[in-house]
């Protein structure tokens, strides 16, 4: 999406841009906000102000499996749009890649609470939303534009891959592929008692990636759960499912996952001497994006 739009789409989803609708809970965005010709390239795009959908755990689950036979959603250009994504070309394309992993392996599940959280023990599904609340769509397809990823979860990885499937496919510049070589490289590199925040800090530093710190977290929790990026807790791979309470109950073994810190597992668990699992990295991305140092 061009600057232009992505700028128009900014102004409408200004943080005080809105009202709230208190019976269905939920933000309702005003297009009065914008110019006659803000609204009509808005129109241009096809791009609703706002699309109530109302979302249950059941059917989340449900029409996420259903979403296995959309030939759009080819795992080549998963890969494709994730390379472009951390490249810069394409922030669209980094929720993809872990909305696809979720659609390809949750298993077919009833709720079931865990024991320790207020959410479906396999799928994270809160518990005071399972049976149902409304989502502005078009918001979420917003912030996903600007590279957020919202895949760990059935109901973002559902909204995610419907719009994705109705977009055309985009392959990875030159220089996208660079930035994502020299990002494992860089995780190769790292010294054996490297933690993921201190990885975090020198990615920052070395300015491959983009700017925003939580995108750059995203982009190597993504990694993580595919076991590109390897942990010292749970073998993670891109064809294999772990429930939420079986991850979550290793990571409260480890001390960066607690208090005041928003590290995640897999990528909480990962230290330096793990490098990268360059086999599971060249399994789905290819030698043609995967270059070993």
């Amino acid at each position: 999406m061009d600057k232009k739009k992505m700028g128009v789409l900014k102004k409408l989803y200004l943080a005080t841009n809105y009202t709230y609708d208190r019976e269905r809970e939920v933000s309702l965005y005003q297009e009065d906000s914008l110019t006659d010709r803000e609204k009509a390239l808005l129109k241009e795009m096809n791009w609703p102000a706002n699309q109530l959908e109302w979302l249950s755990h059941d059917s989340c689950v449900k029409e996420l499996v259903k979403l296995r036979g959309d030939k759009r959603l080819t795992r080549e250009r998963i890969m494709d749009g994730f390379v472009a994504g951390i490249g810069g070309s394409y922030p669209r394309g980094l929720s993809p890649f872990i909305s696809y992993y979720t659609m390809q392996n949750m298993p077919e599940h009833e709720f079931q609470e865990a024991e320790r959280y207020a959410a479906c023990r396999t799928c994270s599904f809160s518990k005071n939303k399972k049976d149902g609340f409304w989502e502005n769509a078009p918001y979420l397809h917003y912030v996903l534009y600007l590279g957020n990823t919202y895949g760990s979860s059935p109901w973002g990885a559902l909204l995610d891959l419907k719009e994705l499937a109705g977009q055309p496919p985009v392959k990875p510049t030159n220089e996208d592929i660079e930035v994502f070589r020299s990002l494992l490289d860089s995780l190769a590199r790292s010294g054996p008692d490297e933690t993921p925040g201190e990885f975090e800090k020198r990615l920052a530093a070395e300015k491959l990636m983009p700017k925003n710190k939580y995108v750059r977290r995203g982009i190597l929790k993504s990694l993580a759960i595919a076991g590109v990026i390897p942990n010292s807790l749970v073998q993670t791979y891109f064809h294999t499912w772990i429930d939420f309470d079986d991850m979550e109950r290793q990571g409260e073994k480890l001390a960066n996952t607690k208090g005041r810190s928003d590290m995640e597992m897999p990528w909480a668990a990962w230290i330096g001497e793990l490098g990268v699992n360059w086999d599971v990295a060249k399994e789905l991305f290819g030698d043609e994006y995967v270059v070993q140092g």
